[in-house]
């Protein structure tokens, strides 16, 4: 009898359309940013207000990913890819027709923020589909989806509003990914192979399932530990996609007054930067690390903390190499370390659990993002400038770095 494969080769098709989703997933959170200034204007609300709309995302989003692990682990991949994209489409679609209201707006971008549950498959992908030996590179060009989507969104968000006219049939427009996306996860049909029994983490080989619980989860320092190092992960990456746009497209002495088309190509550095930054760390991670995740969290910490903080120095963002290699090395320093972090937790937790402990670490983590975007968005308002939002992120950073010292695996140091 001919010998079986554990892991297929149609694991690659289940990454791709993982890929699109978070592509989707990372456009609609964006699209807003670069034409936020018109946004604001249309609704007839100031900026702080306007920077809420991404807040009220990131929430949505944050709930998403915390229910969404279990509801993955539940009912299956296709079933949450396709659920999540058309909470995502829909509003968006029908953004022409119902987004003149900012209340009606807020709502839709609640139930836009849903799409996020998309995320909390990485986590069962890795455990289930891939080997422990491409955990990093896999983990890492999932996670990379996150900075395309964003440049491809801040790329073309200015040009599509230009020849739209109007930020809701811009937003419209920018829903294509997501219908995409769904086809793809409409085309799964295939279930997860069985996992090889060395890829199963330490003492879970040969025990059953049902001797892992939840109780015993959240009582492991590394759940609560790792969790809090995600929310300050987030709060840098969702801080530096939502409010690095408008602080350099708006006028001085809120931002930094280059115009909505300048701000949105120095944006678009960002988000290519980010995308090497992913795949870079999950190599680095599989071959330099060797599986260990301190590296590449203690050291994306400090990058992202140092170099968001110089992007407020007057001099540094007063030429144009240099801001632009500023923003690269900020980006980065978030982005190298979440392929570390993915891998860490499939390779920590039972299979059974793996898509509610991403769900879990990613979900309440992403109330970093929304704490940092409210946060920012009463600073703005306040202080009438983008100074006491981006500083926050320097500040998270420091947090992270501190607490990357104290995770450690389950059975061994880290």
């Amino acid at each position: 009898m001919a010998e079986r494969t554990v892991y297929p080769s149609y694991r690659w098709f289940i990454l791709v359309v993982c890929c699109c989703s978070i592509v989707a997933y990372s456009v609609d959170m964006i699209v807003y940013a670069p034409i936020l200034e018109e946004v604001a204007g249309d609704l007839n609300v100031d900026m702080g207000a306007a920077i809420n709309l991404s807040m009220a995302f990131a929430v949505s989003a944050a709930f998403a990913m915390m229910f969404g692990g279990m509801i993955v682990d539940r009912l299956g991949l296709r079933t949450v890819f396709v659920a999540s994209l058309l909470c995502a489409s829909v509003p968006t679609v029908l953004m022409p027709w119902i987004g003149h209201n900012y209340m009606v707006v807020f709502v839709g971008r609640l139930v836009q923020g849903v799409v996020a549950i998309a995320f909390a498959t990485i986590g069962p992908i890795l455990a289930l589909w891939f080997p422990r030996k491409e955990h990093g590179l896999a983990g890492g060009l999932m996670m990379c989806s996150l900075s395309i989507g964003p440049a491809l969104g801040v790329m073309i968000s200015p040009d599509v509003f230009a020849m739209a006219g109007t930020w809701q049939r811009t937003v419209a427009i920018l829903s294509v990914p997501g219908w995409i996306a769904m086809l793809l996860a409409i085309m799964i049909r295939r279930r997860p192979p069985d996992p090889d029994p060395a890829d199963l983490p330490p003492g879970e080989a040969g025990s059953p399932a049902t001797e892992m619980t939840y109780r015993k989860i959240f009582a492991m320092p590394m759940t609560w530990v790792g969790t809090f190092i995600t929310f300050f992960n987030t709060w840098g990456i969702y801080g530096l996609y939502n409010l690095i746009p408008p602080y350099f497209a708006a006028a001085s002495p809120i931002g930094v007054g280059l115009g909505a088309a300048t701000a949105g190509k120095l944006s678009l550095v960002l988000g290519l930067g980010g995308i090497p930054a992913f795949i870079c760390g999950g190599i680095f991670f599989d071959k330099v690390a060797k599986g260990r995740h301190k590296p590449a969290i203690l050291g994306g910490f400090a990058m992202t903390g140092i170099f968001t903080y110089l992007l407020l120095v007057p001099s540094i963002y007063q030429s144009m190499p240099i801001l632009a290699a500023c923003l690269v090395l900020a980006g980065w320093g978030m982005s190298f370390m979440a392929p570390s972090l993915s891998a860490f937790i499939a390779s920590n937790y039972p299979p059974a659990f793996v898509g509610s402990m991403v769900g879990w670490w990613f979900g309440f983590g992403t109330f970093g993002g929304a704490a940092g975007t409210c946060l920012a968005g009463i600073a703005t308002r306040q202080s009438g400038t983008f100074y006491w939002a981006l500083t926050p992120i320097s500040l998270a950073a420091c947090v992270g770095l501190i607490l990357g010292v104290f995770l450690n695996s389950r059975n061994r140091a880290g």
